[in-house]
């Protein structure tokens, strides 16, 4: 009798959370935190009595401070659906690991302030907003019922930081005067379409056994499924690192890339590796640039509570090793029945960054809360 209770509860939720209502004068407070941070609640009419908190995705230093695209749709996905949504825009952009914990986390007590204690709550994030919603479950995993990191950079600053700074300076190394200035010393005032992105595709079209060479390279696991993937994701990596310039302003001018020791290995010829370990350009980086990225934010893996993981099949963006080293750090920490990282389409043939259907999301979303709450645990 008692299973029977359980599965018709299970099977109550899910009919309930899959089916979208037009939202009914929903209660809708904005505000501001801290130095220009935005806020937005937003509780449903009919409230379920849980909220979420979600973290918003990277946005580029030179665009103003705002709530941006994907925090509104998720405000339109789930507040819909009986949730309440607490988002903010942080205090600045760029990477705002540090900002957008403290800002994602106080607005819970501006919630509770405005509305009442939420009966659970939950942690959600895009992209960079992923590890802001990672950072949120292992720091106060007492507050959450589970956390759904989508695209996340999971893998943390430093090993993205040196995913992308690799391809640079192996594409220098296969196309030597392509590009303007060098990983570490890009010119000021770059345009990043006309002068990186553009010449990158030009010289991997005309020549594309560079391109390929680099995606053999075990430091540079650029993931495609055709020609054009390859060229599209080594120019994504390529665009990312001209954004070196705001990392020095993070860190005070310190660098943060460091290869003098990385010895390149892969499946090419060894007179190739040979010739890359013995030319390519090397760098280094000081100890308390890379005391910076390892606190802004690389994952413990302190999984205490269920974590579901949402990715497209080949992302260009935030590339597959993150979940891995994700993976290998809550199995590390022996939380591996905490976590579940689930691989979709999305809208591009299963080729894009948080390119999710709203679908997959919901459906994401909804499988977090029956194992966060009835102990389903959901299938990868």
């Amino acid at each position: 009798m008692v299973k029977r209770r359980a599965l018709a509860m299970v099977l109550g939720l899910i009919a309930a959370l899959g089916m979208a209502r037009p939202a009914l004068a929903d209660d809708v407070v904005d505000g501001t935190i801290g130095p220009g941070a935005i806020y937005r609640l937003v509780r449903p009419t009919i409230w379920n009595g849980t909220l979420v908190v979600y973290a918003h995705g990277f946005v580029s230093p030179d665009q103003p401070v705002a709530i941006p695209p994907d925090a509104l749709q998720v405000i339109a996905l789930l507040s819909t659906r009986g949730f309440a949504v607490a988002v903010s825009s942080f205090s600045e952009n760029g990477w705002a690991v540090k900002d957008g914990t403290q800002r994602t986390h106080q607005l819970l007590g501006i919630f509770t302030s405005k509305f009442g204690n939420p009966t659970r709550i939950y942690a959600a994030g895009g992209s960079m907003g992923g590890l802001i919603a990672i950072r949120l479950a292992e720091t106060y995993p007492g507050l959450f019922s589970g956390v759904l990191p989508a695209c996340p950079v999971s893998g943390g600053m430093r090993l993205q930081l040196d995913y992308v700074a690799n391809v640079r300076v192996l594409f220098d190394f296969f196309y030597p005067g392509v590009l303007p200035g060098t990983v570490v010393d890009v010119p000021d005032g770059l345009d990043v379409a006309s002068q990186i992105v553009l010449p990158a595709v030009a010289a991997m079209t005309a020549s594309p056994a560079g391109a390929v060479a680099i995606a053999s390279i075990a430091q540079t696991p650029v993931p495609f499924a055709n020609g054009t993937e390859l060229i599209q994701s080594i120019a994504t990596a390529l665009g990312a690192a001209a954004g070196y310039p705001d990392v020095l302003r993070l860190t005070h001018g310190r660098p943060v890339f460091d290869n003098m020791t990385t010895q390149y290995t892969g499946a090419l010829p060894p007179a190739t590796l040979q010739a890359i370990n013995a030319s390519v350009q090397r760098y280094s980086a000081s100890p308390a640039g890379l005391n910076f990225v390892e606190h802004n934010y690389t994952p413990t893996g302190d999984l205490r509570i269920p974590a579901l993981t949402l990715s497209t099949f080949r992302d260009p963006v935030v590339p597959r090793f993150n979940l891995i080293a994700y993976a290998a750090a809550v199995d590390a920490a022996g939380n591996s029945e905490w976590l579940v990282q689930r691989s979709v389409p999305g809208t591009g043939s299963g080729y894009g960054h948080c390119t999710f259907t709203p679908s997959e999301l919901a459906t994401a979303f909804f499988d977090l809360v029956l194992w966060a709450e009835f102990g389903v645990k959901p299938p990868n």
